[in-house]
């Protein structure tokens, strides 16, 4: 149910941590992951405190942000965890990438790629919809410029860049379809390796 994440520097509302005014700031180095139940998060405080089960909602990534929004949870984060076998990776071509995202509400909020989490089923008997590819869904870990963290799938995403993409992404104009095929390499109708095959060696 824990995965090491990137290190970040957060912030975390005293009210939430001892009912006092001020943030208490710390960092943000691995998450937790319970089936049903939203993103945690553990975090080092400054005064050398380890909390866990910090939810995705009470991080601050910066407390200036000019952005005036203040998004709920269920705002941040649009499917609850999948498994208690999350899967973390910090993807190298989406690393510091800009992107917009579209919240539950189709409200629409500026950020930057932080990590992405897969989820792999707790056990064979129990995948449910983890191995279906049209219901299959990750959750992209974004920096919000109002200083919040969200956690979206693909589809609720489009990134942009100075280069390649640009400011103004298409992706909204294009009408894409979820890819839903289960791909297998293994046709033994049309091929069979007989052992008489010597492929180097």
């Amino acid at each position: 149910m824990n995965a090491d994440i990137p290190p970040l520097k957060v912030w975390i509302e005293n009210k939430n941590l001892n009912g006092k005014e001020g943030f208490e700031h710390g960092y943000a180095f691995a998450i937790q992951s319970y089936k049903a139940r939203a993103l945690q998060f553990h975090v080092l405080l400054e005064s050398g405190a380890h909390f866990r089960h910090i939810p995705l909602h009470w991080l601050w990534h910066d407390t200036d942000a000019s952005d005036p929004a203040k998004y709920s949870l269920e705002l941040l984060q649009l499917w609850d965890c999948f498994s208690y076998r999350p899967i973390v990776t910090t993807f190298d071509m989406l690393k510091g990438y800009q992107c917009d995202a579209i919240l539950k509400d189709k409200t629409k909020a500026s950020g930057t790629y932080w990590f992405t989490i897969d989820w792999l089923p707790d056990s064979d008997a129990e995948s449910a919809f983890l191995l279906q590819p049209d219901q299959n869904k990750c959750a992209h870990v974004i920096l919000l410029d109002n200083g919040q963290v969200a956690a979206l799938p693909t589809n609720r995403l489009v990134f942009k860049d100075a280069f390649f993409i640009g400011n103004n992404p298409t992706a909204p104009t294009k009408e894409y379809a979820t890819l839903d095929t289960i791909w297998s390499a293994e046709d033994c109708n049309r091929w069979s390796v007989a052992n008489s095959d010597k492929i180097y060696y």
